[in-house]
């Protein structure tokens, strides 16, 4: 790898229990963890000496905990960086899913990156904060690769970052759980996308 170029790995966590389908962002919820050949797989695609990086909410760290264990590193240094938590929906967090996008359709609005939930942070906010503590770890790791077990609002903040677009276009990515998305940063020339989305061989469709 060249001196300039930091590899980020980025891993979207396990599925969030979440039976009531609820709004949650910021909401510390459990999630279900797949078996041991899944981890497997998943720690199969990532790289072999990486830096491990996780949000301070409970289903990240219970899913980069399920690849240190697949690997053997339970043992491994673990960095946690709140820059990269998933978007604050404020006051709609813990209200049912369906009711917070009827209110929003009422208002004859989708989903536009600069949508502001009462007392939360549009996704704009989100792209700007993960863009910040990308380039400070960029910088720091300058290298080496980095692995970050992080959200899906956190991925596509990545991927506004690396593609230059606007933080709404990177809204329309799909980042299932359990998915490896590929960003490197370059340094003086900037980014570039390796692939987004990639599922583990066990939970290929």
């Amino acid at each position: 790898m060249s001196d300039e170029i930091t590899e980020w790995w980025l891993v979207r966590h396990a599925p969030a229990v979440n039976p009531e389908r609820t709004v949650y962002g910021a909401l510390d919820l459990d999630v279900t963890l797949p078996g041991i050949e899944v981890f497997e797989a998943l720690s199969a695609m990532l790289p072999a000496d990486p830096v491990w990086l996780a949000t301070p909410l409970a289903r990240t760290m219970k899913t980069l905990d399920g690849i240190l264990r697949a690997r053997g590193a339970e043992g491994a240094e673990i960095h946690i960086e709140p820059g990269f938590a998933e978007q604050h929906f404020g006051d709609w967090e813990g209200r049912p899913s369906a009711e917070v996008w009827a209110e929003i359709r009422e208002e004859d609005k989708t989903w536009p990156a600069d949508i502001l939930p009462p007392g939360g942070e549009s996704f704009s906010d989100v792209a700007a904060r993960v863009a910040e503590s990308a380039a400070a770890w960029s910088e720091r790791l300058r290298g080496r690769a980095a692995v970050a077990v992080v959200h899906s609002g956190s991925i596509r903040a990545f991927l506004a970052s690396a593609t230059g677009a606007p933080p709404e276009a990177a809204l329309s990515y799909v980042i299932d759980t359990l998915s490896v998305t590929r960003c490197d940063d370059l340094g003086p020339l900037g980014w570039r996308v390796g692939f987004v989305n990639r599922l583990p061989s066990p939970l290929r469709r």
